[in-house]
């Protein structure tokens, strides 16, 4: 597995922050995986365009363009990641509640 995908320590922290807000949201009911992509894809696209308030067309799409061709590393990196070590998700599910 390579590492050019793993997140910063920063970058983990703000993720790892974020998935607890939005479980926490639902005051530990079950939330399902279409649900969590959904709220996480939105707080992306959000981001992206509130970031861009000021950018010209040009380099909003090329920021589009630049995130649509990492994601899927991105996703990859954390399958693998899992594959390697499965009690981490579990281990990560605990420590979120």
């Amino acid at each position: 597995m390579t590492d050019e995908y793993a997140p910063s320590e920063e970058s983990f922290k703000i993720a790892e922050e974020g998935i607890r807000g939005m479980l926490n949201c639902v005051g530990g009911e079950m939330v399902s995986p279409d649900v969590m992509i959904d709220a996480a894809l939105h707080i992306l696209a959000a981001w992206i365009a509130s970031s861009q308030a000021k950018s010209t067309a040009a380099e909003r799409e090329a920021d589009i363009e630049t995130l649509e061709a990492l994601l899927p590393s991105y996703i990859e990196y954390h399958r693998r990641a899992n594959e390697a070590s499965p009690q981490t998700d579990e281990v990560y599910r605990h420590n979120m509640s």
